[in-house]
C-alpha cells in the first residue's frame, strides 16, 4: 500500500511538472510568432523612402522609339558584271532608347535624351505608358556631348506638370553616394535599377566632351538617355554608355552639362561654345621636370588669329588655373572654356620660362558650331568604344588592330553591325593598328565625301567584312 501511494504522488509530480512545461511552452511559441523576426524599422523605412523615389520619378520617364532608314548593299556587290545597276531599295530600322521630361511650356513636353537613340531618324515615336504613344520632333542634338531633345505635344496627357522631373546639381555629386537607374533595357519599360557613384568626371573616348559619372547601377541597351537619380527623386545624369567588357561599369552624362546642351538646343537649334584656339595635352610626370609644374595642361600649338593668339599665349606655356581656380586636366580646361560666353573675358595663369603669369583672353565662339547642322559625325561619333591590342593580345590573336570593347545601342556602328569584342583590322582596305589610325582613316573618308567604308573585322576566329555608315 506505501508502494502503491509513493507512486501516485510522483505520477502526480510529473503530470504537473508536464502540465506547466506545455503551458509555458505554448506561450513561448505564442510569444515567438507574434514577435516580428528581425528587427527591421530602418530597412522598412528605407524601403518605404525607395518605392516613393521611383513612384514620383518614373511617370516622366519615357520610351522612345526611333526609326531610320537605312540603305542597303547590293547583295551581288558592286562589281557584278551587270550592264545596269540593280536598285535596292532602304529599309527601315527602328531602335529603342529612354527620355526624361525635363520641362513643360505652351502645351509641349521637352524630353532629354541621347543623341545615339535618335540620331538619323527620319521619325520618332514617344510612348508615354502602355497606351499612350505619341509623335515627337527633334529640336536639336549635339554629337559633341550624345544629347538631343525633342519635342511632343502633350495635349491628352492628363496632369503633364506632375511629369517633369526635377533636376539635382551634378557639381556636387560624391564617390559613394547611392543613386537610382530608370529606364527600357532591352524594352523592358521603367526598369529599375540601383547602385553607388562609383567615380566621377570620367573620359571613355565615346563623345568629344566628357566628364562622365561611372556608376555600378545595371545599365544596359535601352537605358540610353534615361534618368540617373539621387535618393532625393533628383536628375543627376542621363545614362549613355556601358562598357562590354566589365560588369558594373556604367556611364552617365552629368545633368548639369546636359541641361546646359538642352537649354541651349532648346532656344537656338544649337549649341554655341566657348573657344580659345589652341591644342593642349596633359603634364605628365616625364614633362614635370622640364616644365617646372607637376599639374596643369600644356600648350602644344596655337591656331593663328584665334583668340589666344591675339592675347599672346604661346606654345609651352603650362595653364594651372583659370580665373583663380585650378585646372587639373585637358578635360578639365575644354569643358571650362566651352561653357564661358562668347565674348567674355577670362585670366589664365600659366608658367612660362618658371615664372607664374596672368593673361587675359577673350573668348570667340567655337568656328565649326556655325556648321555643326552640316557637318557629318566624326569618327568618334559613330558610337564605338575602341582601345588598341597590348602586344600579348596581337601575339595572342595572331592580329594587328584596334579592339572594340563597347557599341552605343542604336549607333551608327550597332546599326551597322559591329559588336563589342570585334577587331578592326583595316578600313577600306588600309591596315590600322591603333586607334589613332582609325580615326584618321575614318576622317579622310569623311573629308573624301564618302557615307561608308568598308571594314575588315576578326570576330571570334574568323574574319569578315562589314559597312559602316558614316551619316
Amino acid at each position: 500500500m506505501r508502494r502503491l501511494k509513493m507512486f501516485f504522488l510522483s505520477s502526480l509530480v510529473l503530470l504537473s511538472f508536464l502540465i506547466f512545461t506545455g503551458c509555458k511552452a505554448q506561450k513561448v511559441q505564442e510569444e515567438v510568432q507574434r514577435a516580428p523576426l528581425v528587427k527591421s524599422d530602418v530597412l522598412a523605412q528605407f524601403e518605404n523612402e525607395l518605392t516613393q523615389i521611383v513612384d514620383k520619378v518614373s511617370p516622366s520617364v519615357v520610351t522612345i522609339f526611333a526609326t531610320q532608314e537605312v540603305q542597303m548593299q547590293n547583295p551581288f556587290g558592286e562589281d557584278f558584271p551587270f550592264p545596269f545597276p540593280i536598285p535596292v531599295p532602304p529599309q527601315e530600322r527602328r531602335s529603342l532608347g529612354s527620355g526624361v521630361i525635363i520641362d513643360y511650356k505652351n502645351g509641349k513636353f521637352y524630353i532629354l535624351t541621347n543623341n545615339h537613340v535618335v540620331q538619323n531618324a527620319k521619325a520618332i515615336k514617344v510612348r508615354f505608358d502602355e497606351h499612350t504613344e505619341k509623335k515627337g520632333r527633334i529640336v536639336g542634338t549635339d554629337p559633341k556631348t550624345d544629347i538631343a531633345v525633342v519635342e511632343v505635344d502633350a495635349k491628352d496627357i492628363k496632369d503633364p506638370e506632375q511629369r517633369v522631373a526635377r533636376l539635382g546639381d551634378s557639381d556636387k555629386l560624391k564617390v559613394g553616394q547611392l543613386v537610382i537607374a530608370i529606364g527600357n533595357p532591352y524594352g523592358l519599360e521603367r526598369t529599375v535599377t540601383m547602385g553607388v557613384i562609383s567615380a566621377l568626371k570620367r573620359s571613355i573616348g565615346v563623345t568629344q566632351y566628357e566628364s562622365f559619372i561611372q556608376t555600378d547601377a545595371p545599365i544596359n541597351p535601352g537605358n540610353s538617355g534615361g534618368p540617373l537619380v539621387n535618393i532625393r527623386g533628383e536628375v543627376i545624369g542621363i545614362n549613355t554608355a556601358i562598357v562590354a567588357e566589365g560588369q558594373g561599369l556604367g556611364f552617365a552624362i552629368p545633368i548639369n552639362l546636359a541641361k546646359w546642351v538642352a537649354d541651349q538646343l532648346i532656344a537656338k537649334g544649337k549649341v554655341i561654345r566657348g573657344w580659345l584656339g589652341v591644342v593642349i595635352q596633359e603634364v605628365t610626370p616625364d614633362m614635370a621636370e622640364a616644365v617646372g609644374v607637376k599639374e596643369g595642361v600644356i600648350i602644344a600649338q596655337v591656331m593663328p588669329s584665334s583668340p589666344a593668339e591675339k592675347a599672346g599665349l604661346k606654345v609651352g606655356d603650362v595653364v594651372i588655373a583659370i580665373d583663380g581656380e585650378k585646372v587639373s586636366s585637358v578635360r578639365d580646361l575644354q569643358l571650362r572654356v566651352m561653357r564661358t560666353p562668347p565674348g567674355k573675358e577670362i585670366t589664365l595663369t600659366v608658367i612660362r620660362n618658371s615664372k607664374e603669369e596672368n593673361i587675359k583672353v577673350k573668348v570667340e565662339a567655337m568656328p565649326e558650331e556655325t556648321k555643326i547642322s552640316q557637318a557629318g559625325p566624326s569618327a568618334q561619333d559613330v558610337g564605338l568604344l575602341l582601345r588598341d591590342l597590348t602586344p600579348d593580345e596581337e601575339r595572342r590573336l595572331g592580329v594587328k588592330g584596334v579592339y572594340v570593347s563597347g557599341v552605343m545601342p542604336g549607333s551608327l556602328a550597332y546599326q551597322s553591325g559591329i559588336r563589342p569584342g570585334d577587331i578592326i583590322m583595316s578600313v577600306n582596305n588600309r591596315a590600322v593598328a591603333n586607334r589613332a589610325e582609325f580615326t584618321q582613316a575614318i576622317e579622310s573618308a569623311r573629308k573624301a565625301g564618302r557615307d561608308k567604308v568598308l571594314l575588315l573585322i576578326r570576330r571570334g576566329d574568323t574574319n569578315l567584312y562589314i559597312v559602316l555608315s558614316l551619316r
